[in-house]
């Protein structure tokens, strides 16, 4: 861990963000003890008021918990997803006080794979973009997705540079706003390269999220296979009993 005291950002944000990303990065375990205030004093040469203000940001975002008598210890808060919200995943981390950011793998027209043919509504040899992006909180691996874009309502969408909300690029580029999106989750297990990018051991459990997204007149302009970290995630929704 390191403190840059000559840095422009405040000593208490560079503590926080730093034990956060090994919380994130799983360098500190759930039910780690966490050093003294006096020893990251001793360690840091910073001020008990700093350290204080940096734990108790992440004790409000549960991220680490106090027991009395006893010390500060990591609690591994997951990135909580409301099911029923259509919410982008850079809202999402800036919701959740992290860092987004998004690595573009491969973005390339290829010919529709049976799952585009039946959810885009598309015939053998149409052509589509098949974009691979992988999305990070505070430089973690989060969630690697698989988005397939119809070429005739998005041509050379390939072109774009599409490291941010690909849903503002349908609208701003292409005039196609966005309307209704549909998903469908369960869980499967990783391996290959996919793991690896995740930073994942081979056949870990992970959310598996299918979706479609829908124009106001119905049409379908793209669809998704996402892998989601479930030692990351909290996926939840809400039900009213009837």
């Amino acid at each position: 861990m390191v403190i840059d005291q000559q840095s422009k950002i405040p000593l208490y944000y560079q503590l926080k963000e730093d034990i956060k990303k090994k919380i994130l990065k799983g360098d500190l375990q759930e039910g780690d003890l966490l050093p003294s205030e006096r020893e990251f004093n001793e360690r840091y040469g910073i001020s008990s008021t700093t350290i204080r203000r940096a734990l108790n940001d992440l004790v409000h975002e549960n991220f680490l918990e106090r027991k009395a008598g006893k010390g500060t210890f990591v609690r591994m808060g997951k990135v909580r997803r409301d099911l029923r919200k259509v919410l982008g995943f850079t809202q999402n981390m800036k919701e959740m006080g992290l860092t987004p950011s998004t690595r573009v793998l491969s973005k390339k027209v290829v010919s529709a794979n049976a799952f585009a043919q039946e959810r885009l509504g598309l015939r053998k040899g149409d052509k589509i973009v098949k974009l691979n992006r992988l999305r990070l909180a505070n430089d973690v691996p989060m969630m690697l997705e698989t988005r397939y874009i119809r070429t005739d309502l998005c041509p050379g969408i390939q072109k774009q540079e599409l490291s941010s909300s690909l849903w503002k690029v349908f609208e701003n580029e292409y005039g196609c706003k966005p309307h209704r999106h549909s998903q469908n989750l369960s869980i499967t297990t990783i391996s290959g390269n996919a793991a690896s990018l995740l930073g994942l051991r081979k056949d870990s459990p992970v959310f598996l999220i299918k979706g479609v997204t829908y124009l106001e007149d119905g049409q379908a302009i793209e669809c998704e296979e996402s892998l989601y970290r479930s030692d990351k995630y909290d996926l939840a929704f809400e039900a009213i009993i009837e």
